[in-house]
């Protein structure tokens, strides 16, 4: 009995000690302190910087700072594109009416003379068309008006005064490619009537059978011109009005919507439930992010200390912000913050909870000491 009771001495010291020491180890180790993060040079994302990082507090102005920042996705090269006139290429039907000699033909054929009267001509894959009278002519890289003058003149070696009208009725050589997450996907015809990246984007339907949203990235569509791609985000084009009307397209243009599951946000920490969320727009809130995590956890949280970790932002950069959650007027603030692909939303710890979660893991294993004793699975 003294030895049996002299062990349980010793193996409930043990147990305190154990315990003693994990926790020691804990807050000396493993335990992250808000305060401790100041400015990264590499520790925390060693990929992203070798300067440091400030933390920017999340606040009105700073809001309205970034709001104001237009993205570097929006080069000048694209805003000052001027389109020009439609020039014509091989495949396009011209619908060509001589005035005067076309009537003349349409009565011949319906007395029944063996003439036919041609309105349409396709241009050839040499860029020339045959019409009668005129001859064999170059169309292709000419306007509408310079093959108007063109066949003028070629028919005013038979023709007194010839009135002649041009125009394209089918459009084949240019083209604009849609491709990825979109509705409607394929190819899309240039006109004569020059049309926006906005209009088309439109039409090509990123938001899904009736309006519901596709699995479409649309913070990230990939514009492709003479070998150069840009990145556009759509939601940015919809809420400035100056700049959506005036980015043009023209031949050879490639819009591509890549899928929405690389796109993330990703709220991590002392969340209720962290989660990955897939964006399919930008404005996401940091407030609806965290609701989407059903919130802070009130038990293991500290909501003063809510970061977002941002791998790259318009301008290429790294950056860190720091929002206060633990108040309503903080909540507020955090509906007006927009998150974007790639953010990383950390929730802080409290400063009772590393010590909560190794007692709650060293207690079982002191249990099962005192279990193990009485089962005599220790032996003397």
């Amino acid at each position: 009995m003294v030895n049996i009771s002299k062990r349980k001495v010793f193996l409930r010291f043990f147990s305190l000690f154990l315990l003693q020491s994990l926790l020691i180890g804990c807050s000396i180790g493993t335990s992250f302190k808000p305060n401790e993060i100041r400015s990264f040079k590499g520790t925390l994302i060693p990929e992203l910087s070798s300067e440091p990082i400030l933390i920017e507090k999340v606040s009105i102005d700073l809001i309205n700072k970034e709001k104001n920042k237009i993205p570097l996705n929006l080069p000048l090269t694209l805003l000052n594109y001027s389109p020009q006139s439609y020039k014509v290429g091989a495949g396009d039907v011209l619908f060509i009416y001589v005035y005067g000699e076309t009537e003349r033909l349409s009565a011949a054929l319906a007395r029944g003379a063996a003439i036919n009267p041609v309105f349409e001509k396709i241009v050839r894959d040499d860029g020339s068309i045959f019409y009668p009278n005129a001859g064999i002519l170059d169309v292709a890289g000419k306007t509408v008006e310079e093959i108007r003058l063109l066949l003028t003149d070629s028919l005013s070696n038979v023709l007194n005064n010839p009135q002649v009208d041009v125009s394209v009725s089918e459009f084949n050589s240019q083209k604009i490619v849609i491709s990825g997450s979109f509705s409607n996907v394929g190819t899309v015809p240039v006109t004569t009537v020059p049309q926006t990246l906005s209009e088309v984007i439109a039409n090509a339907n990123p938001f899904g059978e009736g309006g519901l949203r596709s699995l479409g990235d649309l913070t990230s569509i990939k514009f492709t011109r003479d070998g150069y791609t840009y990145d556009i985000d759509y939601e940015y084009l919809a809420r400035n009005s100056q700049i959506q009307n005036y980015i043009y397209l023209k031949a050879g243009d490639v819009i591509h919507l890549p899928d929405n599951s690389l796109s993330q946000v990703h709220v991590i920490g002392e969340a209720s439930n962290p989660i990955s969320i897939n964006l399919s727009r930008k404005n996401i809130p940091l407030s609806v992010a965290l609701a989407q995590a059903k919130g802070l956890n009130q038990s293991t949280s500290r909501g003063k200390d809510v970061y977002i970790l941002r791998p790259k932002d318009f301008e290429g950069k790294p950056r860190i912000f720091k929002s206060d959650m633990s108040s309503p007027s903080g909540y507020l603030v955090a509906g007006e913050f927009n998150l974007q692909a790639q953010d990383i939303v950390f929730v802080g710890t409290a400063g009772v909870t590393s010590w909560s979660r190794f007692i709650n893991q060293v207690i079982p294993f002191t249990n099962f000491i005192n279990s193990a004793e009485d089962t005599n699975l220790i032996k003397n």
